[in-house]
């Protein structure tokens, strides 16, 4: 099956949960086709595997003059009523105003431009991901496709003529009506929503006979990548107390209140440090803050770090603390609790489906920096009770957050809605001898709903 992934800049640090889903789905036998609407920055390719996907990644607005003219020029001339229809697609997503519509023209354009890229690598479907601009131009692009009414099915070219998007949040449930949330889900071929939260969200936007093509899937992490033994926690006496906190330095994170959580950490005596990874535009003025505090000696900011050394540190920290104000279902939290590192987060968003209080890890209200160090307090407290909820949090993981387990969620997921056969199970039925022998999950869609009537 060949699929295309549309993300907005990719590869991208933040963004590492979409290709470790691309390659995961390509070792079940996907031909996945990655296109970046913008080219990510030479600082975002931190490992091999960065790169090799910067390098096979198709980006939209580095398309050459010529090639963007027969883009444009293509369709107005063969299929002119796919062209026209793609316009109007582009219109019901404008925004109010001039900007609005000079942003919808160039959506218009990069959909043109991945219709054109989707045809030439015979692409089947297009997958976007995050309901920002990669949405709206999966959405364009996909009425480029649509076949037209009297031309027999074998005369007509492979071209996608639908699309489906990874619902993630909080930012895009900040103005509903910015992102056309409503509109694009109403007509993509389906949702994958990485929470019941973003779920719930989307169907408050939808009349119910939508919500079956809603479906929850998480992000996944590969446990074994952070199996890296960890120092004990009750060693923590003779050397000062690491805390963790791998997010961008964005506002919506609340670093702010994690450097008040160290202060007040080291008010009540705990010798403490604090290493921040990643990077922002706010680093300078939390660098400011933690001089300000007086705490600038037990803060490090690390800045961007790589997938191939990240596990190093979650296997080095004491305890992980995600002070955000709003989230989806982090991924560092998941990197972290299957690394056996203890986590403290906050109860908001999607946070709640992936750490149960007091079970996997500590929640606390956000905003609340007195609250985050109580719990961090009660980890240095209670060794023995943090490496039992750390074990427990590895065990989630290992069950519902794996990466091995979402792609093959993901693989039934595409082959229902696309009615293809999966990939995966292809393989698996030709090395069976026969689809009899598979479990009926892994069956090909029609198979499948024979055996089940019977």
């Amino acid at each position: 099956m060949k699929i295309a992934y549309i993300i907005s800049r990719y590869p991208a640090i933040s963004h590492t949960f979409v290709m470790r889903e691309a390659l995961a789905l390509r070792k079940l036998g996907y031909e996945i086709t990655t296109i970046s609407i913008r080219r990510a920055p030479q600082s975002q390719l931190l490992t091999e595997n960065d790169k090799a996907e910067a390098r096979s990644t198709h980006v939209v607005t580095a398309f050459k003059p010529l090639r963007l003219m027969a883009a444009v020029l293509l369709p107005l001339v063969m299929t002119p009523g796919r062209f026209i229809r793609a316009i109007k697609t582009a219109n019901r997503l404008r925004r109010p105003g001039v900007k609005g519509a000079l942003w919808a023209f160039f959506y218009f354009i990069e959909a043109l431009i991945v219709h054109r890229i989707a045809r030439q690598q015979q692409v089947e479907h297009l997958h976007a991901h995050f309901a920002n601009v990669a949405s709206d131009v999966a959405m364009i692009a996909a009425a480029l496709g649509k076949k037209p009414i009297g031309v027999r099915q074998q005369t007509v070219q492979t071209v996608p003529s639908s699309f489906s998007f990874t619902m993630h949040g909080p930012t895009e449930f900040f103005d509903i009506a910015h992102h056309r949330l409503a509109e694009k889900a109403r007509a993509a071929k389906f949702v994958l929503c990485i929470s019941d939260f973003a779920r719930s969200q989307l169907m408050s936007l939808l009349p119910p006979e939508h919500w079956s093509k809603l479906h929850v899937l998480h992000c996944g992490v590969d446990p074994d990548q952070f199996k890296m033994a960890r120092s004990a926690v009750a060693s923590l006496r003779d050397r000062p107390v690491e805390i963790l906190c791998v997010a961008r330095l964005s506002p919506v994170k609340g670093h702010a209140i994690l450097l008040k959580v160290v202060e007040e950490l080291a008010l009540r005596g705990h010798d403490v440090h604090l290493t921040l990874i990643g990077d922002g535009d706010l680093r300078h003025s939390l660098e400011q803050l933690a001089e300000t505090m007086s705490i600038a000696h037990r803060v490090r900011f690390m800045g961007s770090v790589g997938q191939d050394v990240i596990h190093t540190h979650y296997a080095s920290a004491d305890v992980f603390v995600l002070p955000s104000f709003a989230e989806g279902v982090p991924v560092v939290l998941m990197e972290a609790m299957a690394a056996k590192c203890p986590v403290v987060a906050t109860r908001i968003n999607g946070i709640p489906e992936l750490i149960e209080d007091g079970v996997t890890g500590y929640l606390v209200p956000p905003g609340r920096p007195d609250r985050l160090a109580d719990a961090v307090e009660k980890i240095l407290a209670g060794p023995r009770n943090a490496e039992r909820m750390a074990l427990a949090a590895h065990e989630k993981i290992r069950r519902d957050f794996s990466l091995h387990t979402v792609a093959h969620q993901l693989d039934h997921i595409f082959s229902l809605a696309l009615h293809r056969k999966s990939p995966s199970a292809e393989a698996l039925r030709e090395a069976a001898g026969g689809e009899r022998d598979l479990p009926l999950e892994e069956r090909a869609p029609e198979t499948a709903v024979q055996e089940r009537a019977k």
